[in-house]
């Protein structure tokens, strides 16, 4: 059964059954209160039958007349003879004996049609005042006619209910299709999201629950289709990393092989056993370096980072007692400075960060020129800072400097051993920090690499 189905004829069933319920006790109540107000009517109507009754028999006491029954009947009928023509009957007892009027002998059959007439009358009963409290008025009133207007109002109810029950189904079935109908859309859209196009959005401009729950679905939706083409992209980096990673262990893998083939198998000299055997140092070194730098990586991924505080004036010195050695032997300067006491971070990944940049300002800085170490701070956070003034980058290669074993001239880095993990390494520590590395650089004017740390001291 649909959805609608069940809500169709759920409100139908409810609302009948409310609107039923209603009326009857409608119908009750109305009926109560009419007989109430009858009843009422009918008392006072007695009591003032009684006490007329009582002061004609005072009158005829006080005039030396006998009260016997043939008295009491005469008075009873003056009175019941007036009001029997407004639908009012009497009786007079004498100590539950009926006086009047005189029971006629009747049919079986007229003791039938009595009896029923006997349920439309409303009957009441009450003494004289003394000291005729031994007689009995008995007030009959007619009500039939209440009677029959309820049973008017109760097949007037039951019409309505015919007419109302079919036109109700109408106007539910169209009020609960149109109310039903973005669940029909949500529907749709889901089926062909399942199908792969998360692209489709609900299109649904309403206020309502049905309006949240539709922007609330579209903005999952979007975020699901962010993911899906993330965890594309991330396939896609996974692919060209191994890729690109089979690529740099196939060359020095494969001269390796041949230089470990020419040692062992082929007889020569001496220079070219020292050429061979610093070929494969160097490349053992390189596929040393990578793995190193691969491993740093999956270790940035996967453990928390705890923060301290970390003297710039030290890390610097550590830095710079690194690569001063290599800096000098290329030719270049090395120049350190710092505006800020410290910053939140961890000591060793932070002086990778800047070891990192350096070994590859080395090699793009021409012999003479000067590499910058910067501490500072700007709008309240703590700056690092590498520049140099070589070779630069063009936008496309700035926009791609980050990913693994992208390299800016590919037989310039090969030549310093450098497998472009640098960078990619970088922006994971700036990520461990909660941070952000900034690029700037263009052809022919350097490179500077910021990374901006959240707080200083």
């Amino acid at each position: 059964m649909r959805f609608w189905h069940k809500i169709l004829l759920a409100v139908l069933v409810l609302f009948i059954a409310a609107l039923d319920v209603s009326v009857v006790m409608v119908l009750k109540k109305s009926w109560q209160l009419n007989m109430a107000s009858e009843r009422k009517r009918a008392a006072s109507e007695q009591l003032l039958i009684t006490n007329s009754i009582y002061e004609n028999l005072e009158s005829n006491r006080f005039r030396g007349m006998s009260l016997n029954p043939e008295l009491l009947v005469s008075v009873t009928q003056s009175y019941g003879q007036h009001y029997r023509k407004q639908g009012i009957g009497l009786e007079l007892r004498e100590n539950g004996r009926l006086l009047y009027p005189i029971e006629d002998g009747v049919s079986p059959g007229q003791e039938e049609t009595r009896a029923a007439q006997e349920e439309h009358i409303m009957t009441l009963a009450m003494p004289l005042p003394a000291p005729y409290q031994h007689l009995e008025l008995v007030y009959k009133r007619d009500i039939s006619g209440l009677y029959a207007q309820q049973e008017e109002l109760n097949r007037f109810f039951v019409m309505i209910n015919w007419i109302v029950g079919p036109l109700l189904v109408v106007l539910l079935y169209l009020l609960i299709r149109h109310l039903t109908k973005p669940l029909k859309l949500l529907s749709e859209t889901t089926k062909t999201i399942a199908e792969g196009d998360y692209s489709n959005r609900v299109e649904l401009n309403s206020r309502d629950e049905f309006g949240e729950l539709a922007f609330n679905f579209n903005k999952m939706a979007t975020v699901i289709e962010q993911r899906m083409s993330d965890l594309a992209g991330m396939a896609e980096d996974k692919q060209r990393m191994v890729d690109n990673l089979a690529h740099e262990l196939r060359t020095p893998l494969t001269s390796m092989q041949g230089f470990a083939e020419l040692l062992t198998t082929a007889n020569i000299d001496q220079e070219d056993q020292v050429k061979a055997g610093r070929y494969i140092l160097s490349e053992t070194v390189r596929l040393k370096n990578l793995a190193f730098k691969l491993l740093d990586l999956s270790v940035l991924r996967h453990q928390p980072l705890v923060l301290a505080e970390v003297d710039v004036a030290s890390l610097f010195d550590t830095v710079a007692q690194t690569e001063q050695q290599r800096v000098t032997d290329n030719g270049l300067r090395l120049e350190l400075d710092s505006t800020i006491p410290a910053v939140w971070g961890d000591a060793d990944l932070l002086a990778a960060f800047l070891v990192n940049l350096i070994e590859n300002a080395i090699p793009a800085s021409p012999p003479g020129s000067t590499i910058r170490l910067l501490a500072y701070q700007q709008d309240g956070e703590g700056v690092l800072e590498v520049q140099d003034s070589g070779s630069g980058m063009t936008e496309e290669q700035s926009r791609r400097a980050f990913e693994p074993f992208y390299r800016v001239d590919q037989s310039r880095s090969r030549a310093y051993g450098n497998a472009g993990l640098g960078l990619s390494l970088c922006r994971q520590i700036a990520e461990a920090h909660q941070g952000r590395v900034e690029l700037q650089s263009a052809p022919g004017e350097g490179t500077s690499i910021r990374l901006f740390l959240s707080s200083t001291l």
